[in-house]
């Protein structure tokens, strides 16, 4: 909301400062650009020109100057950005898109002359993952946060050719047709600001995206795969996108990090086997809950009775090993103070260091636990006697519609048996 609201004050400025240059005054003929179309434009042409440094980098590797599958991730993260700036996600897309355009045709520029002058042994070499992609992104926020303050701006006749002009004379500078500049002003005049009393479920439903975050490290609930994910909560995950008639797209995150990318909207609802806590609930909605559970020990086969209770666990010379950023992390801190705990970062190969001897014992939702233990005939659960009771449940940023949605949702599933199908297919012995 407070976003919202700033955002509404700087439009209001903005829009104050030009008020004598509405669609019924008649501006004089030789006004200059505002200082902000004139920025508008020097941070569209700072990105245009990082596409020399992208077009030497594809010539060196011999690479396609087009990547249909990069664009595609490029334009639904800046569409994503922009719609949490405040600006509409559907119509910002063609803006973005143009300053795609126009990048791939100042590539192609340059492949054409290289092609009959050859690469300068001057030219720089920078590298693409490194440096050039990280170069583009901040340039693309930087222009996104220009777009919110310009906007108003661009209806004004005389202001908006401003910027038509000078993407025009910077067109034929680089050797470009003038509407390769030109299309990214035309598209950024209809630009629209979001409805500021539309909820995330709105947004949601208009941009035909449910942005799901996963850590991709939790079996059976998420599992990242060379496919893509796969698990019980990915499975539903879909359930509730096609619930909502949009496109599950899956972010990864991790434990550590989870919370800051839902502050700054990386997802829509964080998916895969998240612990309902206090500390999650202070800054953000978590659903219903749709699995009762609790931490165990899992250990070695044949270790069971020497760790089945905290007291045998928490023993000077006993190796706990934990995932960081979670509620394993957090209640063995809580639990132990005598035992060596050691965090191990990676939480698909965590119980290879139990199964190994490197390790002794992980304290773990049961359900995590049973499934190891099923898939590793090296790993038992000491107990299956949980230490406490917890709940599994969805995470939202506080958007009351869907939490809502999500509710009944989860209710839906409960009802129907789509949850028991889905536990049942992931933890019921084969036959």
């Amino acid at each position: 909301m407070k976003r919202i609201l700033g955002l509404a004050c700087t439009i209001l400025v903005v829009a104050a400062a030009w008020l004598p240059l509405r669609a019924d005054d008649a501006p004089p003929a030789d006004q200059p650009p505002a200082a902000e179309i004139q920025r508008f434009a020097d941070l569209i042409l700072y990105r245009l020109d990082l596409a020399e440094h992208v077009a030497a980098w594809k010539w060196r590797h011999e690479r396609p100057i087009e990547d249909v599958a990069q664009e595609a991730r490029v334009l639904d993260a800046a569409a994503l950005q922009a719609e949490s700036s405040g600006l509409d996600f559907a119509t910002v897309r063609p803006f973005l898109s143009a300053q795609i355009e126009a990048s791939k045709a100042a590539q192609r520029h340059w492949f054409e002359l290289w092609k009959k002058n050859g690469m300068p042994s001057t030219q720089p070499d920078l590298d693409l993952t490194s440096v050039l992609r990280p170069s583009i992104a901040r340039a693309g926020d930087a222009i996104l946060a220009q777009l919110v303050l310009v906007r108003p701006l661009l209806d004004i006749p005389v202001q908006r050719d401003h910027l038509v002009s000078i993407l025009a004379t910077a067109a034929h500078q680089r050797g470009l047709a003038p509407e390769v500049l030109t299309n990214i002003a035309t598209a950024a005049s209809t630009v629209s600001y979001a409805d500021p009393a539309a909820s995330l479920l709105d947004r949601i439903v208009t941009r035909k995206q449910l942005r799901i975050g996963t850590t991709g490290d939790y079996a059976p609930f998420t599992l990242k795969t060379a496919d893509g994910y796969e698990g019980i909560d990915i499975d539903l995950a879909r359930d509730l996108a096609k619930s909502l008639g949009v496109e599950p797209v899956f972010v990864q995150t991790t434990w550590p990090t989870m919370m800051q990318d839902l502050r700054t909207s990386r997802f829509d609802i964080g998916m895969g086997g998240i612990t309902k806590t206090q500390e999650r609930q202070r800054e953000a909605y978590q659903s219903e809950g749709y699995l009762a559970d609790g931490k165990v020990p899992l250990v070695r086969c044949g270790d069971e009775e020497k760790y089945d209770t905290l007291k045998e666990i928490d023993t000077k010379g006993v190796r706990v090993i934990e995932n960081p950023g979670g509620t394993n992390e957090r209640f063995v801190k809580a639990n132990l103070s005598v035992a060596t705990v050691r965090m191990f970062p990676d939480n698909t190969r965590i119980f290879d260091e139990i199964a190994a001897g490197r390790a002794d014992v992980m304290i773990t939702d049961r359900i995590e636990a049973r499934w190891q233990a099923a898939h590793n005939p090296k790993l038992c659960m000491a107990t299956a006697n949980t230490f406490n009771l917890t709940e599994k449940a969805y995470l939202m940023p506080r958007d009351d519609a869907l939490l809502r949605y999500v509710d009944s949702w989860v209710d839906r599933i409960k009802a129907d048996g789509t949850l028991k199908a889905e536990f049942d297919k992931y933890l019921k012995p084969k036959d």
